[in-house]
């Protein structure tokens, strides 16, 4: 039979031996099976709980939340890809504005709409939507009736209503109102 090796024969490091004059090994073993057993019961799935959102200024009780993540609007992306004159200009010539709406399911509508569509639209959304939901309505680019042919005009108008509409539409909850909705499908 062999004899036996020492341990620590190869160590270069310092070896304090511990005297026996203090230490009370059952309680050591207690205190380190406890350890064991919290780390055991501690998942690092499980996350701690945390409060629903920043507390209130008035209160300690009511806690805001900010519902991040949830919009009820039913677009994704909006643009307006281009316009055409309509008609002839001696005789009533309209701009349609070809507005490219992409859903959350994937479908992509093309809604042609004329200026005053847009108006239309402000108008239904300042009559249904309450007070303090105005402000997040964007003013509508401004007529003008002499240069309403131009096509450096009626481009720039383009891209103006495609920031209105893109404000309106991608909206959390203005783009999720009934008359959005009519608006786009009509």
């Amino acid at each position: 039979m062999p004899a036996p090796t020492h341990p620590f024969r190869n160590t270069e490091s310092l070896l304090v031996v511990i005297p026996d004059n203090g230490i009370d090994v059952e309680a050591e073993a207690r205190l380190y099976d406890e350890l064991c057993d919290d780390q055991v019961s501690i998942h690092p799935s499980t996350q701690p709980k945390s409060p629903q959102g920043p507390p209130s200024i008035f209160s300690r009780d009511i806690w805001l939340n900010d519902n991040s993540g949830t919009s009820l609007a039913f677009a994704r992306n909006v643009h307006i890809s281009g316009w055409t004159s309509v008609g002839d200009k001696l005789g009533g010539a309209y701009v349609v504005y070809d507005c490219v709406i992409h859903t959350k399911e994937g479908t992509v509508i093309h809604a042609h709409k004329r200026y005053n569509d847009f108006v239309l639209l402000y108008d239904a959304l300042k009559h249904s939507l309450p007070k303090h939901q105005h402000h997040f309505i964007p003013a509508l680019p401004p007529k003008s009736p002499f240069s309403r042919y131009r096509a450096a005009f009626v481009d720039r108008r383009r891209r103006q209503l495609q920031y209105w509409l893109s404000a309106v539409l991608l909206h959390p909850e203005i783009g999720a109102c009934q008359s959005v909705r009519w608006w786009v499908m009509d």
